[in-house]
């Protein structure tokens, strides 16, 4: 009893954690601005002062927000703080094949979790993204930033902050890699049929599928990395 009381906890706690970001995310508070009042969020979320007070720790912690006893609770700036974006931008070359490995390795435990955890209102969305994907391909028309956003709302839906942050804080370096990499046809069309297979095993929440999917995935985008990175060595050699 005590453990299923524990794990409901975890979940409302990682619940207001992702409803808060999400609205700093989207702009519902602006850099500089104050908050509600922890009362006022509590009861606008439903959910106990006590696990509202704890998650704003925790957004203080990655410098979204900063908590000045006596007078409210402040919002920092739309993005962790983080070194990791930091640390990437001096990676050199192999910048672009680090992040396929990470990907690797993180993104089908993502798409497990994310069939166990996501609402359905979170799986629809990621439904919708691989959707709307198809219909800019055949308007010939780039989707990059859905293809970064497609697997960026799986990472939240997920729901383990630290993960969530980590695919989060280099979403920029995602898209420009994406940019870089999918320019074969049929490494698209290969893209686009695999979003669309993960999103429809989100949606059963077939856990076992989803991961399988998102490594067959992720393998494809490794092998589009090494491809690309031997064109570059040819063509540095000619």
């Amino acid at each position: 009893m005590d453990k299923m009381l524990a794990n409901r906890g975890n979940r409302v706690y990682h619940n207001i954690l992702d409803e808060l970001q999400q609205r700093i995310l989207q702009g519902d508070w602006l850099p500089g601005e104050r908050m509600p009042s922890i009362a006022q969020l509590a009861k606008e979320l439903h959910v106990g002062a006590g696990s509202m007070r704890e998650a704003l720790r925790s957004l203080q912690s990655i410098g979204l927000v900063k908590i000045e006893h006596g007078s409210g609770v402040y919002v920092m700036s739309t993005r962790p703080s983080t070194e990791l974006a930091s640390h990437f931008q001096n990676l050199g070359d192999g910048l672009v094949l680090a992040l396929a490995e990470t990907r690797r390795i993180l993104e089908p435990e993502l798409a497990s979790l994310a069939a166990e955890r996501g609402t359905d209102h979170e799986l629809n969305e990621i439904e919708k993204l691989a959707r709307q994907m198809e219909d800019e391909e055949k308007n010939g028309h780039d989707f990059a930033e859905l293809d970064v956003l497609f697997h960026r709302q799986i990472a939240r839906a997920a729901h383990n902050p630290v993960l969530y942050q980590t695919i989060e804080s280099v979403s920029d370096l995602l898209l420009e890699s994406r940019r870089a990499i999918l320019l074969d046809p049929s490494a698209l069309l290969r893209a686009l049929r695999y979003h669309m297979l993960i999103a429809e095993s989100l949606k059963l929440r077939n856990a076992p599928q989803a991961q399988l999917l998102m490594q067959g995935h992720m393998n494809s985008m490794m092998e589009e990395v090494l491809a690309s990175e031997e064109l570059k060595k040819t063509k540095g050699n000619q």
